[in-house]
């Protein structure tokens, strides 16, 4: 009734897995629909480019995949109310290249252009991103620096919740993707005085996991800080906000020693620990001050329109 079965060509069956069903609902409601007559069997499925994976390994617990790609209210990136609406399967390639979002968070699409390959950004989505709840996450990570608002649908309704209240643990999020479904994010226009950047230091530039990453957002009145948002990871279990490191920057001037200084309390906030495949947590302490110093540079001469940054000295940037 909804879709079709799995063929034999199928390239999970090739992998030696059985599923019972694929559907290809077109409607929001006709997937909660499925998803409740399935009674939690069934299992929401975008890009797939993460739940392929588990599947492979055979580390799932349903039995049918609901696909949303036919679900058009999904991918596209629009303005609602007056703010900017991302559906859950807009892919990153999508995020990249879209101009409402370089125009406007742009530090979401610099952090959508360095994930995975080119293959992976093609079929990989933002809502995937979310649901897999993983605290390097890029998409994700530069969503906590944008304060971004979530919205889910259930069939009682749409709820919303900031991106902050989404993640529980380690590939554990708040969204049921049995019961419930990602329908977009929420992120407000860009004003005058706003900028965003996303620094990211990995073993090699292309398909490596980040040592560490960090997304800001910054608003400024008259070359002052007014608010400014850090989040970085991964150094826990989530996505962590250097709370301290944004207490400390309110109303201070865009120069050199205060996001010098900036970049330090953000160093004495995270906690990374030891990992071969990461490295030491005293050198990614380290690398989290360089990147939210540098971030905030960059941050700053994007809000002053290129101009070079000045320092305490009168010396600018170069």
């Amino acid at each position: 009734m909804y879709g079709t079965w799995f063929q034999e060509t199928c390239y999970l069956e090739k992998a030696g897995v059985m599923l019972r069903d694929h559907l290809f609902p077109e409607t929001i409601d006709e997937a909660l629909g499925i998803m409740e007559e399935h009674k939690g069997k069934a299992r929401l499925i975008a890009g797939g480019t993460d739940l392929v994976a588990d599947i492979r390994r055979r580390e799932f617990d349903f039995e049918v995949l609901v696909d949303i790609e036919k679900i058009e209210e999904l991918r596209s990136i629009r303005e609602e109310d007056g703010k900017i609406l991302i559906g859950s399967a807009v892919t990153f390639t999508e995020l990249e290249e879209n101009e409402l979002i370089r125009n406007n968070a742009s530090a979401l699409a610099q952090a959508a252009a360095q994930v995975g390959s080119p293959q992976v950004r093609n079929r990989g989505t933002i809502g995937g991103n979310i649901v897999s709840a993983q605290p390097a996450a890029d998409g994700a990570l530069t969503l906590f620096a944008f304060d971004a608002v979530l919205k889910i649908a259930e069939k009682e309704g749409i709820r919303q919740i900031p991106i902050t209240q989404a993640y529980l643990d380690i590939g554990k999020s708040i969204i049921n993707p049995s019961r419930e479904i990602l329908v977009g994010i929420l992120l407000e226009k860009r004003e005058k005085g706003e900028g965003s950047n996303y620094q990211r230091v990995a073993i090699r530039k292309a398909m490596a996991l980040p040592i560490l990453a960090c997304g800001l957002f910054m608003k400024t009145i008259e070359r002052s800080i007014q608010f400014a948002r850090i989040a970085i990871g991964p150094v826990s279990n989530t996505p962590l906000r250097a709370r301290r490191a944004e207490d400390f920057l309110k109303g201070k001037p865009l120069i050199e020693e205060v996001f010098r200084e900036a970049g330090k309390i953000v160093s004495e906030e995270v906690a990374p620990r030891d990992s071969k495949l990461r490295g030491g947590a005293v050198y990614r302490k380290n690398l989290a001050a360089v990147l939210a110093r540098r971030g905030l540079e960059r941050v700053a001469a994007e809000i002053i329109s290129g101009e070079k940054l000045l320092n305490d000295r009168g010396v600018r940037y170069e």
